[in-house]
């Protein structure tokens, strides 16, 4: 079952101005996953390939994972809306408000762990905060019971590289990943 029909009852009430087939990219990864990644919007790359974070914002993220020793195919990696923004613009309210109760069904069907939101607009939904990620990232939060780490979105590391240790620091934390800071016997 593709992710159209597993959730054919919320495709059903979408209203027609937030649904365009050839901008539409679902979710991917593993229904029994530990961790949830939220984006915010697929990108040109993401519409091309079926697939959210396979552009250069997906590398840097592959790029990462693979240095913290974690398995992509083992993530359930998600976006606020699943219709690429025209223009590459930022998704704006009404289409996250729109497309909020399939997050919510994702989101009760997979019962992940951890939810990690990158950036500033899946954290900002999903904590229900005007805060900005630079505030509030590499923090754990309760919303309904439910862990949500927001972190920096990987995108943000290619315009400033400061931000990508940071990025690394927090997906060590959300993995359980997190360096104890002894030195390996080959390091001396």
């Amino acid at each position: 079952m593709n992710f159209k029909e597993k959730y054919s009852d919320f495709f059903e009430t979408l209203h027609p101005n937030y649904w365009d087939e050839d901008r539409f990219v679902p979710a991917v990864g593993p229904e029994d996953a530990d961790v949830m990644m939220i984006g915010e919007a697929p990108g040109a790359n993401e519409v091309e390939e079926g697939e959210p974070f396979v552009g250069r914002a997906g590398e840097r993220l592959n790029d990462i994972l693979h240095d913290i020793d974690v398995d992509r195919d083992e993530i359930y990696i998600t976006n606020l809306v699943k219709i690429r923004p025209p223009d590459n613009r930022d998704p704006k309210s009404d289409e996250i408000e729109a497309w909020a109760p399939l997050l919510e069904q994702e989101i009760e069907n997979v019962e992940p762990d951890i939810i990690v939101t990158l950036g500033n607009f899946a954290s900002k939904h999903m904590l229900d905060t005007s805060k900005g990620i630079s505030k509030i990232h590499g923090r754990i939060f309760t919303r309904e019971g439910q862990k949500i780490m927001p972190v920096y979105h990987p995108a943000a590391t290619l315009y400033d590289r400061s931000k990508g240790p940071e990025l690394e620091k927090d997906l060590r934390k959300a993995f359980g990943k997190e360096e104890s800071g002894q030195k390996k016997f080959t390091d001396f």
